[in-house]
């Protein structure tokens, strides 16, 4: 008993749990004391820079991959310092990016989902990564709520009802694999055998992930979901959870790989891109088109992830290259969009008459997220459509090529708008000088992209 408690590693676990207690006492400090806005955002944003530094000094005193922690549930491989510190820095980035809410036990709230994140994408065992994803989902849900519109309150809702559909499939087949396997380690190395019960168990629990990662046909919650929040919440959710989703893709990738898995996840992944990429064109407000745009880029990383059903390929630089690019973009045309009344295309006519450099960067980083040479998430895109051809998947290259061409329309309404149709100019808001800081900095990575991949 004393050697497994000697075993359990404590130290793995401080940075989420550095997350919890701050949470627990700035959901106290709501409670007796009324603070303003400015002390819950400096807390929160001090707490994620610590957490950071906690990650960082495991790493430094343990290596990646090298130990584990209570009993094996909890490990510091490459796939979750990688994710940690993503969902760290775009956490951080909102924080700073944040001007509409004053309550405190919304940052306690955002505090809790962060702890359950960094949980979830730092565990290979499912009963620890459905602790994680609940709770993490159960603030989320919450926090789309929290603006108190009719719309609010019913995305969540749905968001809710879709989800927990999914959750049921997640435990039934954490059951399946626990009764074939006699694991819920999804580290494990098994030489398993082509099994039919395994093989449902695995799309169970991809429902849960499509669910989450916003695929073709599970996606219907999401519309309503970023029509109906904050603008820099929406972008926080297309580019937080989702990661932390990704390295549940990838640890169930390998754990279920060369049981014929690619062909079911082939097809979503290509339904989805192209049944997405379909329904932008049709739209006629920008927070819709990006909501779409958001199904289309998870389709990409999801493809992108598909190689490590059938070859051993190195996917992850690809995959975190390629969503790095993209959040900082998408992050970038939610922060301007946040500053409008609405989200519709006339909103931004004769923006580059009257908010010349908020113009341009809506310009670059729209150009960024459809994949225009010289921005970012285009050199992200050749990088996943090199690592595909490589594992000889060029049909689903094809394909995300195809979704790419289609999506341009839709993006290119958006510039034509800012840039070309000369109307009386819509009045908007003034970014403050961390947003416009965050801005340029979004900016400036989807300009100079090329010159950080060559530091890289």
């Amino acid at each position: 008993m004393l050697d497994n408690i000697g075993n359990l590693n404590i130290s793995l676990s401080y940075p989420f749990l550095f997350l919890i207690i701050v949470a627990i006492v700035l959901l106290l400090c709501s409670a007796f004391w009324k603070f303003h806005r400015t002390f819950y955002i400096a807390t929160c944003s001090l707490s994620l820079v610590v957490s950071a530094f906690l990650i960082l000094n495991n790493v430094d005193e343990q290596g990646l991959g090298l130990k584990k922690a209570f009993l094996g549930t909890l490990n510091n491989d490459i796939v979750s310092f990688y994710a940690s510190l993503v969902i760290l820095c775009f956490s951080f980035l909102y924080l700073l990016m944040q001007k509409d809410e004053d309550k405190g036990e919304f940052y306690s709230l955002f505090m809790f989902m962060v702890s359950s994140l960094l949980l979830m994408v730092s565990s290979s065992n499912l009963i620890l990564i459905f602790i994680g994803l609940e709770a993490s989902s159960l603030a989320l849900y919450t926090l789309i709520a929290m603006r108190g519109t009719n719309n609010a309150v019913s995305s969540a809702i749905k968001y809710f009802s879709v989800a927990a559909v999914g959750s049921g499939f997640f435990v039934m087949a954490s059951a399946l694999i626990y009764m074939k396997t006699g694991t819920l380690d999804l580290d494990s190395k098994l030489a398993l055998q082509k099994d039919p019960v395994l093989l449902s168990a695995g799309v169970m629990i991809f429902v849960l992930c499509a669910v989450k990662l916003s695929l073709a046909p599970f996606h219907f919650w999401l519309k309503d979901v970023y029509f109906a929040a904050y603008s820099n919440l929406a972008a926080f959710i297309s580019v937080v959870p989702k990661i932390a989703m990704f390295v549940v893709v990838i640890r169930l990738f390998e754990f279920l790989n060369h049981l014929d898995f690619e062909n079911i996840i082939s097809l979503l992944a290509v339904f989805s891109m192209l049944a997405a990429a379909i329904a932008a064109l049709s739209q006629k407000d920008a927070k819709k088109v990006f909501a779409y745009s958001s199904i289309v880029h998870s389709s990409f990383v999801l493809a992108a992830c598909i190689p490590l059903l059938s070859v051993e390929e190195n996917v992850l630089n690809p995959i975190f290259i390629y969503w790095i690019f993209f959040s900082f973009a998408n992050y970038g045309v939610f922060l301007i969009l946040s500053t409008f009344k609405s989200s519709s295309f006339d909103e931004f006519n004769a923006l580059l008459v009257k908010k010349p450099l908020i113009a341009l960067s809506l310009t670059f980083c729209v150009l960024s997220l459809a994949g225009i040479p010289p921005f970012g998430a285009f050199w992200g895109k050749v990088i996943v459509l090199k690592t595909l051809i490589t594992a000889n998947y060029w049909y689903l290259a094809l394909f995300m090529a195809l979704a790419s061409v289609l999506m341009l329309y839709s993006y290119l309404k958006i510039v034509i708008h800012a840039l070309f149709i000369k109307t009386e100019p819509k009045v908007c808001a003034q970014l403050n000088f961390i947003q416009s800081f965050i801005l340029a900095l979004c900016t400036l990575i989807s300009i100079f992209a090329l010159f950080l991949l060559f530091k890289i």
